[in-house]
């Protein structure tokens, strides 16, 4: 009977560890909602007012927009990253660009770690990081209307032609081909 509790406690606490796990990842969403790439936030850390994440990226074969002609290479993702530090009231942009082959499968990883604020109010609107959700929320003070971060990971995506390399929708918007990284 003894041994029983014991395994029930081991299985009781690896069904813990990996529920927890999961809760630091939010929904797989659309960087733009007429491409396949989907992206979704990892939190991997709190500290203060900050809520640290890593960005990781996949391509969702049966979404909205996927090539399939044999003209068809890929996308190209230009992700611009805004953070703001409420404590010090300084921000830092980062620009990063990627291009993903249509044969990519798996998911793709950020190596860099991003942050966000935790809770922070300006201008009728209280920015926060729903820890459920794992993604910056807001709430308008007036109303009481809790929406997505409205200017937060706006990505673009294009689709790269063999022939063409890039729609100009990104290409407007600052991504660069000499520097994009290449997810394989």
């Amino acid at each position: 009977m003894k041994t029983i509790k014991i395994l029930f406690l081991l299985v009781a606490m690896l069904v813990g560890s990996a529920i927890s796990a999961q809760n630091n990842y939010s929904e797989w969403l659309y960087l733009r909602g007429d491409k396949p790439v989907q992206f979704r936030l990892e939190k991997t850390k709190v500290e203060g007012n900050k809520v640290f994440y890593q960005i990781h990226l996949r391509l969702n074969k049966e979404g909205a927009g996927y090539c399939t002609h044999e003209l068809c290479y890929g996308y190209v993702i230009y992700l611009p990253i805004y953070e703001y530090d409420t404590d010090t009231k300084t921000g830092k942009a980062t620009d990063l660009h990627f291009k993903m082959p249509k044969e990519f499968t798996g998911e793709y990883t950020i190596p860099t770690e991003f942050y966000t604020v935790n809770k922070a109010e300006s201008n009728g609107v209280i920015s926060y990081w729903d820890h459920d959700k794992n993604y910056p929320m807001q709430k308008v003070i007036s109303n009481g209307e809790i929406r997505q971060q409205l200017e937060f990971l706006r990505g673009c995506v294009d689709t790269k032609r063999v022939n063409k390399p890039y729609d100009d929708q990104c290409n407007f918007k600052g991504f660069k081909e000499s520097e994009a990284i290449e997810i394989k």
